[in-house]
């Protein structure tokens, strides 16, 4: 399964606050998507909007419990 690394993209966005101040959310929001695993299509729309040179593409990854599952089972 791929997973976005929404850690990474709010770091590279320049941190929670100032995603946040982005998309218009409270400071402590972006530390709850990054807690929950999941941010709106909304909040990623206002980003690419505000960002639009952003490749969103590259915050998607593989996930790494998944690939040694596959390792182990030999899929």
């Amino acid at each position: 399964m791929v997973k976005l690394n929404i850690s990474k993209l709010v770091a590279d966005l320049g941190g929670a606050s100032a995603t946040a101040k982005m998309t218009g959310v409270p400071r402590t929001a972006p530390y709850g998507w990054i807690d929950r695993q999941y941010v709106s299509s909304t909040v990623l729309e206002i980003i690419k909007t505000q960002n639009p040179e952003i490749e969103l593409d590259k915050y998607f990854e593989e996930n790494i419990d998944e690939i040694n599952d596959k390792v182990r089972v030999g899929t």
